[in-house]
Order: structure tokens, then C-alpha cells, then sequence
């Protein structure tokens, strides 16, 4: 996983956990971070040792004479001599090093009472915090409990930072302590004989932190005090004999914070879905290349079959109580290849490239349709993905085919009554398309230093807003009610590359409904696949995004993220719908997975074989 650059000294203990939990540890890194002061380690000691070469001199002791040089003596004497007279020979000069004494820092954990819940959030903090200070002054590094003194263990894995968030006591200073008729004392006996014993320690350690709840004193050398200071605070008081440090920690909200302190660091986002219905998804392999096609009114998707001219069309169940129905199979012919493609309610219809013309495959009564010059559309077929279109059909007075091809045009076949087909240009420089309603597809485009929302019924201008620099991509997602979007759109720049770290900036204008138009802008690394635009309902605008790994499915917002969906296998591709809370995906295993109501509930087509 890429992490933020001001987080990659930890990158290695913060691979361990979800991208949720990574954002709430990160915020808490930065923060106490600066507060920890410079590290400590003990001085060197010993005499310096050769180790390896460091250069070469033409002053040293003849046992490191280059052997090129004794070579010369045996073939040329007298040039050997000559060199040597003059200071010019060339022998080898040791590195010389002096050896470190083991710099060993130890961290000492009150898992009592006290420290229960979101203190516990800060000892995570401070044990990674803490190994990396040690591994980067090539120190070693070793943490405790309270209550079993002498009992040191690595952090090397995140099973040992899972044995700290497991050893919680109800008795104050640890497991021990509930045997002690006075608490308190019970708590001193222990914080001197982990004194004592890291005394006797050898090495004895040059860092000694003490983490939790002191009534006074320095602990074992660096205290650490974590207590409530409000009901959505934390007091964190660093101090040594040399320094004070005090900090206020807002805490994050519960729902972010549990998973971690329950020790689930990778989140299975399946465990929470109130419904997860399995079928069979029928014959044939599924595309891994080709998107789902989710229909207007998200009752239908099409997924177009491997390696085949045929696509399946699969009807979705309007309850849970409705079982999955196979899906019905459509195939275009031998020999034919889909330029374009879209779904009809039940109809999955396109566009097929001949020598001298577009065929309106299932696209009724459109029959033959006249081939645009290559300047507006590219006719090769075989891409990764089909070019989006929308067809509208309101019987023989009028139909329509609107495509958006890779050029960016966006290009019209109309066709009214016994008329001829008419092709035309409708817009540039068009960004993306969706179909809004049964009369209107509206259309997001970039022109002299705006970005304009069109509808194609009037063509309507329904929003326009000022927006410099090139567009990588864009999403829509939302409805036309009246002349107004409700919903939103949103932008990629791509910033960086050319050998720097690759980053895309995602600008979101979110129109809900009773609410005044609002945008942010959201930052992500290159790795980072956006593949949507989502507002389910009550919610606000987000982006739908894919993990690095590929094997997340998250929604980010402008406040914050969450995981929607965790897959067994890396997923393919994804669609998210533009007018329903729906998202159609494909893993590498040939499952179709579709996420509904906020991704609460879940379908899944199965293949035959694992069925």
C-alpha cells in the first residue's frame, strides 16, 4: 500500500493494517511524533577496525601495495624503484570504524484499568513510534507489561503489537496486582523491580519509557502520561528529567477506532452486510477486461463473456426474499466485434463496425448507420473497454443512438420516422456521459476555462463553473429533476511523474438536493484507481476507489473513508451506477459481486465450477 510521504518512515509497521485504520494511526504518528525529542543512544566505545577499503593512498605499509604494483617490480626493476623514490606507488587504505556498544530501547506498558479503550490508541502509536526511533539509530527494541515485569518481547509482526492490545487487566498495574491488598503500592513494587531488573539488564538500556498512568516521578526515565481530558479528548503529558511536553488528542469516532483496538487490523467488510444472496452466474467465463453494464433504473447488468461473442444479462432480485435467477445469454455472431455497447432495461444492444458503415446491433429500427470520418471516431475494435453510449427509442417517430467515442466527441445518429439516419457532431471536448432520465442523457464537457453540465432534451446548460488545466477522467452520478442535477460530478488532474511520485487530484461538485452547491478536492497517490461516483442515500457525494492491491473496494469522502467491500481475490474491473446506490464488479476468480444500499447488502454470481 502507498502511504503519504510524511508517513513513510513507518510504511513498514503501517503496511500491516486497512487503509482506514492507517488514516486514524497517521493522524496520531504526526502528532506525537515531535513530542518524543532526540534519541539517546550510547557512545561508541572500542578502537577503530578495518573494515572494507576506503580509498586508495600513495602513503601505507607495503602489505597493501596494489598487486599491479608488485607487478611492475617483477617486469620493470627498475621503474619499480623509480616509483618508489618518487611517492608514487598506490596502496590500499582501510575503512576504519569504531564498533557501537547494543543500543538497546525498552518501553514498559500500564495495561491496567486506566489505560482501558482510547488510551490504548496511543500505546499503539508509541510502540511503533518507538521501534522505528530505535531501527533507524540501529538500536534494538523491546517492550513489557507492567504487570509481568522482566517479561521483554520484539515487535517485529503484527501478531506481537496484537499480544499489547490482548493484555488488558481489570486490576490496576496488571494481572498481578489483583493479589495485593493495596493497588497502589502493588503498582510501585512492580515499576521498581522492572527498575531493578532493566539495572542488571546487559545491555542496560539507553532508552527506558514508561507508558501509561503516573501518580508522580519519571517512571523508568521518559513517562508517558495518556488520561481523559473530555469526552472526545485525550491528555498525553511526555516528560523527562530534561524536557516536558503536554498535548490534547482529539479522538476519532468509535466506528474507526474499535476495529483497531479489537486487534481486527484488516477489516472484512462482508462480516457486516445484512444480506449476502448466492447464485449462479450460467455458462461461460466472465470478462475481466470489460466493465459491468448496470441499466438506467440499476435493474439490469450485462457482462460480456471471455474469449466469446456473447454477453450475459442478469435480472436483479427487487427483494432478498427473491431468489437469483440465472442470467439469459445474448450473442452478436462469429466474426462480428462490439465497438459500443449499452443496456435497456433487458436489452443489451451496441455497435458493430463494418467496411463501410456501423451496424445497430438490437438498436431497432436503426438498421444501417452512416460511418464517421476517423477524426471522430476510432473504429478499431479490440479495446479494453467498449465505448459508452445511450439509445433512446420512442418507436417509429424517434430514435436515437448517442456515443461518446475516444476522442472525445460525442457524436448523434437520429432517426425520425421513415427518414433516413442523420449523423452530427454533438460537443467536444466531452468528458463523460450518462443517460438522466427517459428523454435526457446529460453530458459534462471543458471549454475555454470552464466546465459545463449540458442536457441533450433542449440542449439545456444546467451548470457552469470555472476549471483550469487538463482533464484525465471524469464520473457522473445523479438524476435531472425539472432543469436542475441533482448530484454531482468530478474531475481528475494528474500532478507529478517524469520521475517524480505520481499523484492524481480529484476535484468533487456535489449538487444534493436542499443543500447549496459545495466542492473539495481529494488527493491520491498514482496507485490509486478511482472508478466512480457515489451519493447514497442521506449520504454525501464520494468517490469509489480501488485499493492499490486491488483487493479493496472504498468510498472517500470529504471527511472521511470507509471500506465497502473486501474481496478474497483482486478485482478487475468495477461500475458504479450513475442513478441508483449500486456497484457491479468482476474479481479474478470470474465472480460477478454486486453491492446495494451503501454496499449493506451483497450479491454474488458464482461460476459453474464453483458454485
Amino acid at each position: 500500500m502507498r502511504v503519504p510521504e510524511a508517513l513513510k518512515p513507518w510504511r513498514p509497521w503501517l503496511d500491516w493494517f486497512d487503509a482506514e485504520i492507517v488514516d486514524l494511526l497517521g493522524e496520531l504518528l504526526l502528532r506525537l511524533h515531535p513530542m518524543l525529542g532526540a534519541f539517546r543512544m550510547r557512545a561508541q566505545r572500542g578502537v577503530a577496525e578495518p573494515e572494507g577499503i576506503d580509498d586508495l593512498r600513495r602513503r601505507g605499509h607495503y602489505e597493501r601495495l596494489l598487486l599491479s604494483e608488485w607487478a611492475l617490480a617483477d617486469e620493470v626493476p627498475e621503474e619499480f624503484d623509480r616509483r618508489a623514490a618518487g611517492g608514487e606507488h598506490l596502496f590500499l587504505s582501510p575503512k576504519l570504524v569504531a564498533r557501537e556498544a547494543d543500543a538497546l530501547t525498552v518501553a514498559v506498558f500500564d495495561t491496567g484499568p486506566s489505560q482501558l479503550g482510547a488510551p490504548r490508541l496511543v500505546h499503539v502509536a508509541m510502540w511503533i513510534l518507538l521501534a522505528e526511533r530505535a531501527q533507524a539509530a540501529k538500536a534494538r527494541f523491546a517492550w513489557g507489561v507492567l504487570g509481568a515485569p522482566g517479561a521483554l518481547h520484539p515487535a517485529d509482526s503484527p501478531e506481537r503489537l496484537k499480544q499489547l492490545l490482548q493484555a488488558r487487566s481489570l486490576a490496576p498495574g496488571g494481572a498481578a496486582a489483583a493479589s495485593e491488598g493495596n493497588a497502589q503500592v502493588a503498582r510501585d513494587e512492580h515499576e521498581r523491580e522492572w527498575r531493578r531488573l532493566l539495572d542488571e539488564a546487559d545491555p542496560s538500556p539507553g532508552e527506558r519509557w514508561s507508558i501509561g498512568a503516573h501518580a508522580a516521578g519519571y517512571g523508568l526515565g521518559h513517562r508517558v502520561d495518556v488520561s481523559r481530558a473530555a469526552e472526545q479528548q485525550l491528555a498525553v503529558t511526555i516528560a523527562s528529567r530534561q524536557a516536558r511536553r503536554e498535548l490534547r488528542l482529539t479522538l476519532p469516532s468509535p466506528e474507526r477506532s474499535s476495529a483497531l483496538l479489537r486487534g481486527e487490523f484488516e477489516r472484512v467488510a462482508v462480516a457486516r452486510l445484512s444480506g449476502v444472496q448466492t447464485g449462479a452466474h450460467g455458462g461461460g467465463k466472465l470478462s475481466l477486461k470489460q466493465p459491468p453494464l448496470i441499466a438506467w433504473g440499476a435493474r439490469h447488468i450485462a457482462v460480456p463473456l471471455a474469449g466469446e461473442n456473447a454477453a450475459h444479462v442478469y435480472r436483479l432480485p427487487s427483494s432478498e426474499a427473491t431468489g437469483l435467477q440465472p442470467p439469459k445469454t445474448t450473442r452478436w455472431g462469429k466474426g462480428k466485434s462490439l465497438l459500443a455497447a449499452t443496456l435497456t432495461e433487458r436489452h443489451f444492444a451496441g455497435v458493430i463496425p463494418q467496411a463501410q458503415w456501423l451496424e445497430g446491433w438490437q438498436l431497432e429500427g436503426m438498421g444501417r448507420l452512416p460511418l464517421p470520418p476517423p477524426g471522430d471516431l476510432d473504429v478499431t475494435t479490440g479495446k479494453a473497454r467498449l465505448q459508452p453510449c445511450v439509445w433512446f427509442n420512442r418507436g417509429a417517430f424517434y430514435r436515437r443512438l448517442l456515443l461518446l467515442s475516444s476522442q472525445r466527441k460525442l457524436l448523434s445518429w437520429t432517426r425520425h420516422a421513415s427518414e433516413s439516419t442523420t449523423y452530427e457532431i454533438v460537443a467536444e471536448q466531452v468528458l463523460a456521459i450518462a443517460r438522466a432520465d427517459a428523454e435526457r442523457m446529460v453530458y459534462l464537457r471543458q471549454d475555454e476555462g470552464h466546465l459545463h453540465l449540458h442536457a441533450t432534451h433542449r440542449s439545456q446548460v444546467l451548470e457552469r463553473v470555472a476549471f483550469l488545466g487538463p482533464v484525465n477522467a471524469a464520473f457522473l452520478s445523479g438524476t435531472c429533476f425539472a432543469d436542475r442535477w441533482r448530484g454531482g460530478y468530478c474531475v481528475e488532474q494528474i500532478v507529478g511523474g517524469h520521475g517524480g511520485e505520481r499523484s492524481s487530484i480529484w476535484r468533487v461538485f456535489a449538487r444534493i438536493a436542499d443543500r447549496p452547491p459545495s466542492e473539495y478536492e481529494i488527493v491520491l497517490p498514482g496507485d490509486w484507481k478511482v472508478v466512480g461516483l457515489s451519493q447514497p442515500d442521506g449520504d454525501d457525494i464520494g468517490l469509489i476507489a480501488l485499493r492499490p492491491d486491488r483487493k479493496a473496494l472504498l468510498r472517500i469522502g470529504a471527511q472521511e473513508r470507509s471500506v465497502l467491500y473486501e474481496s478474497p481475490s483482486p478485482i478487475s474491473t468495477v461500475s458504479v451506477a450513475v442513478d441508483a446506490d449500486l456497484i457491479a464488479l468482476v474479481d479474478l476468480q470470474g465472480r460477478l459481486v454486486v453491492l446495494r444500499d451503501g454496499a449493506r447488502k451483497m450479491l454474488v454470481y458464482t461460476g459453474g465450477d464453483d458454485g
